[in-house]
């Protein structure tokens, strides 16, 4: 298992919470497992448990929230001491597999743990016990992967740069896995951009998309119209730095089962640059990243329909999403 060396240092802050993930308007699915273990629980608290979950097996939301959460933001499970069902017990926690090997993270959806991610001032460093994939694709991807990191941590550049910088080496990879030529990618990446491109079309794809919280709409909008009015960006590199570093871990490896690791960069520099975008717009980057990642990254079809974008769309061109990170 493959962990972020900041990982082992999350820690839930329970009712202090500011924005408890109990709360807001996401579908809690309960696992068939925690199902039976809810029919043994005793007595009036087992009553209410059972009560609490509906015939599609998801928690009902009573006042926005879980009906099992307490009015000091704790859960009664487990001041109960019972057992969570999975995505309770592992948000925000997240695993992905890739045949024997596993890597794990904390979302930025969670308010503790993007503080942890994005207070943190050294460079993220990966660590746990190797079990390979030999797949020729993955050992590539990842190899690519590391270069990426590499690319993002170099401090001698801000983060615009740096981000260009990964996208060109990307879309060298991205050459090669076309031609399923997976050896050695002996590159080394320019920044070519010229000029500077809103992110309005971004902006107005994501207002296209599934919304959860009713007010995301109208930050959108307000981002929206900043950017169509005030040209470029400012941005905290080290902060840059630690979003960029997330996304790539979170996302870079998929592209060994789709083929597709451009489409994996191009997504991680449009989500940095929102989140600085929405930074540059209302302030706070840790709150601006908690909704993003709420709004876009915990909604599969929001994802997929921006991968569809970046693939088959117009509007969101590789040429386009260089000239927008700056």
């Amino acid at each position: 298992m493959i962990v972020p060396d900041y990982y082992e240092r999350f820690r839930c802050i329970g009712g202090e919470c500011r924005h408890n993930c109990c709360r807001g308007g996401w579908d809690i699915e309960v696992d068939d497992e925690a199902l039976e273990r809810f029919k043994r629980i005793e007595g009036e608290f087992g009553e209410r448990v059972r009560a609490a979950v509906n015939d599609e097996k998801v928690f009902i939301r009573k006042n926005g929230q879980c009906p099992l959460l307490n009015s000091n933001g704790l859960c009664e499970m487990v001041l109960h001491g019972e057992e969570l069902c999975i995505i309770c017990d592992e948000f925000p926690r997240f695993t992905e597999f890739y045949e024997d090997y596993s890597e794990r993270g904390v979302s930025l959806a969670c308010e503790a743990a993007n503080v942890l991610i994005l207070d943190n001032t050294n460079k993220v460093c990966l660590q746990g016990e190797v079990i390979g994939c030999d797949e020729p694709i993955f050992v590539f991807v990842n190899k690519t992967r590391n270069a990426v990191f590499e690319i993002l941590q170099n401090r001698e550049y801000d983060i615009f740069k740096r981000l260009r910088l990964a996208l060109d080496y990307s879309y060298a990879a991205q050459v090669m896995i076309n031609d399923n030529d997976y050896g050695e990618l002996d590159y080394t990446p320019k920044d070519t951009a010229e000029g500077h491109e809103s992110l309005a079309p971004f902006v107005g794809l994501l207002l296209s998309l599934e919304i959860l919280e009713d007010d995301w709409r109208g930050l959108l909008s307000k981002l929206l119209t900043r950017e169509k009015s005030v040209p470029g960006h400012i941005a905290d590199d080290i902060k840059g730095e630690q979003l960029a570093v997330y996304f790539v871990y979170r996302y870079f490896l998929k592209g060994a089962f789709d083929c597709d690791v451009l489409s994996k960069m191009k997504l991680v520099a449009l989500s940095v640059m929102t989140i600085i975008a929405l930074e540059n717009t209302i302030g706070d980057i840790c709150e601006c990243a908690r909704r993003y990642s709420i709004e876009v990254e915990h909604d599969e079809d929001n994802i997929e329909a921006i991968y569809d974008e970046l693939l088959f769309g117009e509007q969101l061109l590789y040429d386009d999403i260089l000239r927008m990170t700056g």
